[in-house]
């Protein structure tokens, strides 16, 4: 089985799971907001892991930027988005690096959610914004 032939749908299959990754940290991020401003005050021991777990997101958003998103190649100029997006050295590493890039996000919001403290939400913020710069389109351009 040829696995770096064009493969109809490969483009719009990766397109709707890096939606999916981002639709989970808004909604994560929505519902957990919300649950900060309900509950009121922070749990006993949370202002600790407002702190540790923003510094953990950013060790992540660190990685991510500096070690997978190099991982991720570059697609040719030859080369159709579906045969970019049907190899699986392409597919993977791409889903690594969202994967990461995720976890920063969540690990921040859980964070924010433990301590109330802003400092975590804005990491979650700057990590969602990663996330939507590794959008599919920005990764498959053309060299």
């Amino acid at each position: 089985m040829d696995q770096t032939g064009d493969t109809p749908g490969a483009a719009l299959a990766v397109r709707i799971i890096h939606a999916a990754l981002v639709a989970g940290v808004l909604l994560a991020g929505g519902t957990l907001a919300f649950m900060v401003r309900v509950r009121g005050h922070a749990p006993e021991g949370g202002d600790t892991l407002g702190i540790v777990l923003p510094v953990v997101a950013i060790a992540l958003l660190l990685v991510s930027a500096s070690v997978l998103r190099r991982r991720v190649p570059e697609r040719s100029s030859q080369q159709s988005p579906d045969g970019y997006w049907a190899a699986v050295e392409n597919r993977g590493a791409a889903i690594v690096l969202w994967a990461a890039t995720e976890g920063a996000a969540l690990v921040s919001l859980v964070g924010y959610f433990l301590s109330g403290v802003s400092a975590a939400a804005t990491v979650a913020i700057v990590a969602l914004a990663a996330l939507i710069v590794y959008r599919p389109s920005r990764l498959e351009r053309a060299t």
